[in-house]
């Protein structure tokens, strides 16, 4: 760094002592096609010196890695006297960029280099030839008369304020940014309104410069896609050492208001980035904190629900060789929640360590896992975590769940990629032992059921943000079973899930199910399918649903409120509601033969029929009587409006499915 800004600075105000050499009151034009320099190369130099005046122009200006094109420096008075050299009333021209107000002079090998951008707001460089001390002051500096520094493309805005000072030997800098912005071309990172503070100090010693610095980021927006964040007092402390080969990192320091603080330390070489060795270590960081201040700008621009995080997290990571080759992490009371209370876990105490060149054994204990006001028990969790970011049990996950167990048998999962990007995929086999409906469906704030419910799910494998279950899932309930296939969830942890699904029930109980719904009641027995199921945002926008009486002999009885209800529903009407009513004055159950409905959802109609052949018109038939005394209950609506359907059904069963806050 040292030997790079001797060679720079002297060369650079050479250039302008050139102007000042032929500063005569004659005319010269000057055409240089390549200028090569340690510290520089021009191309294209042309010099035009006239009595009252001149300019300079560089096609091509290569500092650094950095490139300027199409530089120009006009002097509307040139001056050389008594060895004084003075270009004043100047303009210093960048391609796409406003000109602005310059000023040079030199006097006793010391050269000052004045940049104006209003009335007391200016940039200053004074560079003195012979103690080589280069002093640059920044006074309401405009940052966007300095965007031809930045890649090309970038947009910035704002002020700079403060001061540098570079001696060859020492170098010292206090900056502060006011109303700070800036966009990258794409728009993936981008801030505004920003303000910060730098103060960096360093001293060379055999070519090694001992640096120590502080960056404070007062207040403002800072987005790099997905993160965002907003200012208020994050910090970074740092010392180390840097020489024309490499960087030694001996202790930094970040501190994140409440949060936490992150150490490191490391080395590295510029040409070599596998060449980076780094160490992070942070103690007690707050997750709570964390989650609202990182994670749940992240999950709210990628269209997720937002997660809420509770206590305590140790951190520890090592870069060996340029690549991640450690990872631990410690969790103490900690915890996890979805939005809407749709699930939570909660007291998770334990440590998950990743390395990239073994598999390692980890495991983890849970106070409880909530859904809603489901809460289960204590369990345990062991699992394997591999080089290739993925991860498996190690033995089954058994978690009590009322009078039952939640058994996890199987759960693996790992990063994939593909053509959309970097996406977690995994396969999942749980099943569910009996336990108790009636507490069950309370804790769910579902419609009171009795009996017990049971289940088994061989395989659900999750991939590209969607969920499907291989093989059928089975659920006793009722006396009878559901069984479900061709399950899918798609985007089950986002905004606006959907699922599809086909599902039959076999043998259910009419007694227990309308006492459960408070649907009057009805003895016997239906079978049941629903094809085409899709649900989205929790509400069913499609499906083709029928119900029939199952086969067999069994008592077949309803009452006069079930017949109320279901003729509440919109499918009776006309004279026919008004001879069924008085009908029921004289009777509290009829007997009936079969049962039948069914409801094509499409486009928020439910399209009606009953009975299979008992359709005539308009009409069809819901229940056949038969016995003394026998009713039939007839449909005279074909195309009910499915909202309106669900509206009266809430209002006959006084009974509402299930909420999420």
């Amino acid at each position: 760094m040292k030997n790079s800004l001797k060679r720079f600075f002297p060369a650079v105000f050479a250039l302008f002592g050139a102007v000042a050499a032929f500063a005569l009151p004659l005319s010269l034009d000057l055409d240089i096609a390549h200028i090569q320099h340690p510290a520089f190369s021009i191309s294209g130099l042309t010099l035009n010196v006239r009595s009252e005046g001149g300019a300079l122009n560089l096609a091509r200006l290569d500092i650094a890695g950095q490139s300027w094109q199409q530089a120009r420096i006009e002097c509307g008075k040139l001056s050389l006297a008594s060895g004084a050299f003075h270009c004043g009333a100047g303009r210093l021209h960048i391609a796409n960029q406003a000109p602005i107000a310059l000023d040079i002079r030199q006097q006793n090998k010391q050269w000052t280099l004045r940049l104006t951008h209003a009335a007391n707001e200016y940039t200053q460089a004074v560079y003195d030839g012979e103690s080589q001390n280069l002093h640059i002051e920044f006074v309401g500096t405009n940052i966007k008369d300095l965007s031809a520094f930045l890649p090309t493309g970038w947009h910035s805005a704002g002020k700079l304020e403060g001061m540098v000072n570079y001696d060859g030997k020492r170098l010292s800098a206090a900056l502060t940014v006011r109303d700070g912005a800036y966009a990258s071309p794409d728009g993936s990172s981008a801030a505004e309104k920003m303000a910060a503070t730098f103060s960096v100090s360093g001293e060379e010693n055999k070519g090694k410069w001992k640096m120590k610095g502080r960056l404070e980021w007062l207040e403002g927006d800072w987005f790099h896609a997905p993160v965002f964040l907003t200012g208020n007092g994050q910090n970074l402390e740092f010392a180390g050492e840097i020489d024309a080969s490499g960087w030694a990192l001996s202790d930094a320091r970040f501190t994140f208001p409440e949060v936490g603080q992150i150490a490191a330390s490391g080395h590295g070489l510029w040409a070599e980035a596998d060449a980076m060795n780094l160490k992070l270590s942070a103690k007690s960081l707050a997750l709570q904190s964390f989650g609202e201040a990182i994670v749940a700008p992240i999950l709210a621009s990628q269209g997720t629900l937002r997660a809420d995080l509770s206590g305590k997290l140790n951190l520890d990571a090592e870069w060996k060789n340029g690549e991640i080759a450690v990872i631990s992490v410690a969790l103490n009371d900690a915890g996890f929640a979805l939005e809407g209370n749709r699930f939570a876990l909660e007291g998770i105490h334990g440590n998950i360590v990743w390395r990239n060149d073994q598999h390692t054994e980890n495991s983890l204990a849970f106070r409880k896992m909530a859904i809603g006001r489901l809460e289960s028990g204590e369990f345990n969790a062991a699992f394997a975590i591999y080089p290739a970011q993925s991860f498996a049990l190690t033995s089954q996950i058994t978690i009590p769940l009322l009078d039952g167990e939640l058994i996890l048998r199987r759960l693996v999962a790992g990063m994939s990629e593909d053509e959309t990007g970097r996406n977690w995929e995994g396969a999942l086999s749980l099943s569910v032992t009996p336990m108790a409906l009636e507490e069950l469906t309370e804790r769910l704030d579902l419609p009171i059921m009795t009996g017990a419910i049971s289940a088994d799910l061989p395989l659900i494998r999750y991939a590209r943000r969607e969920a499907s279950l291989d093989g059928t899932l089975i659920i006793r309930v009722f006396d009878g079973y559901l069984s479900c296939g061709n399950l899918r969830l798609i985007d089950p942890f986002g905004v606006r899930p959907r699922i599809l699904a086909d599902v039959d029930a076999r043998h259910i109980d009419l007694e227990q199910l309308t006492h459960t719904f408070s649907f009057g009641q009805i003895t016997g027995f239906v079978d049941a399918g629903l094809k085409g199921l899709e649900i989205a945002g929790w509400r069913p926008v499609a499906f083709n649903a029928n119900i029939v009486s199952s086969p067999g002999s069994y008592p077949r009885r309803i009452s006069q409120h079930a017949v109320n209800d279901i003729t509440s529903l919109g499918a009776g009407g006309g004279a026919m509601a008004a001879l069924q009513a008085s009908v029921l004055r004289m009777f509290s159950d009829f007997g009936y033969r079969r049962i039948g409905l069914s409801c094509r959802l499409e486009n928020g109609i439910c399209h009606m029929h009953g009975i299979p052949g008992s359709d005539r018109g308009e009409q069809y038939v819901i229940v056949e009587g038969g016995g003394i005394p026998a009713l039939n209950i007839m449909g005279f609506n074909r195309r009910i409006d499915w909202e309106e359907l669900l509206a009266r059904l809430e209002a006959a069963t006084q009974s509402s499915g299930p909420t999420f806050q």
